[in-house]
């Protein structure tokens, strides 16, 4: 086994035993600072079938995984087509094939930190917030913008809505769906 098979499941173990602990913290951020939280904003794509979510994602510590767990609805049949990290705050992650039920329309990604003992403290997310990923959907007629859904949820065995920050502490992040563009991004990271 590779040594980044090997750091990629130490990292993936380390984070499922956090969750599975009573150690989960929402370390908090200061008064005035970014808090930790993943809006959903829900928007047409480039044609009538197609819709586009931005996942933009707020943190208040440096932070070296995610996962994201989410489950979709709508009245009418549609599809997730593709995820695009790059050149978004966690482009740099190495991601787990992402996990992808078109009949249970749910989505599973995990992402985290390419480390190594030299690279301890980099390649973090900064505190800060930005676009984090996008995914893109298709249906077979007009989108079903007005009724389309999406949740945080906790997928088997135990993946839930979660960032590990740089101190390997779990922090639970809120979740909020909005049907609007989302926020122009500003510099406040170093993240392209």
């Amino acid at each position: 086994m590779s040594k980044k098979v090997r750091a990629l499941t130490a990292v993936v173990v380390t984070c499922g035993f956090l969750i599975m602990s009573s150690s989960a913290s929402a370390e908090s951020p200061s008064k005035n600072g970014p808090t930790n939280k993943v809006t959903a904003y829900v928007t047409t794509g480039a044609t009538a079938n197609e819709a586009v979510v931005t996942l933009w994602m707020s943190n208040a510590n440096p932070v070296g995984a995610v996962c994201l767990p989410f489950k979709f609805a709508a009245a009418e049949p549609f599809w997730l087509d593709s995820m695009v990290t790059k050149p978004y705050r966690a482009g740099t992650f190495q991601m787990m094939p992402p996990k992808y039920e078109k009949d249970k329309q749910t989505l599973l990604v995990n992402m985290l930190r390419d480390a190594d003992s030299v690279k301890a403290k980099s390649g973090l997310i900064p505190v800060g917030d930005g676009v984090l990923a996008t995914l893109h959907f298709t249906s077979k007629s007009k989108f079903p913008l007005g009724d389309f859904k999406i949740a945080a949820v906790q997928l088997p065995p135990e993946n839930v809505l979660l960032y590990v920050t740089e101190t390997f502490n779990s922090v639970l992040p809120e979740f909020a769906m909005l049907r609007e563009a989302p926020p122009v991004a500003a510099k406040t990271d170093k993240t392209p």
